[in-house]
């Protein structure tokens, strides 16, 4: 499922993958993932802001994840755990500890093909 992050006057992609008792949402930047039909030529794929797991344990849930802190930070963890109970029944009225990483990324390793 598709919809939009926000939060402190940022607006995020996000896409919400559910699968038996856990769920998975992802942040990016559509505009960023605009690839043709078959991978030619010179590929750059743009990483995602992040990830948040959703793991649902006897009919409550824990949050863990880690978010790129270039665009999160802790101010926004109210209005994501608001996100995902608006988004998610299933986050509604129960027990939602959670334990998110504001990362900064130091480094990465790329290959695209070409080189």
């Amino acid at each position: 499922m598709k919809c939009k992050f926000e939060s402190k006057g940022c607006t995020y992609d996000a896409e919400i993958f559910q699968c038996g008792s856990t769920d998975i949402v992802r942040f990016y930047e559509e505009r960023n993932e605009q690839y043709g039909e078959a991978l030619t030529d010179l590929v750059i794929a743009a990483p995602s802001y992040g990830f948040l797991l959703i793991q649902y344990i006897a009919g409550d849930a824990v949050l863990t994840g880690t978010l790129d802190s270039k665009y999160f930070h802790e101010e926004m963890v109210n209005d994501m755990v608001a996100f995902l109970e608006n988004s998610l029944p299933s986050c509604r009225n129960i027990y939602f500890p959670y334990h998110i990483d504001f990362v900064a990324v130091s480094s990465s390793a790329e290959y695209n093909g070409e080189y």
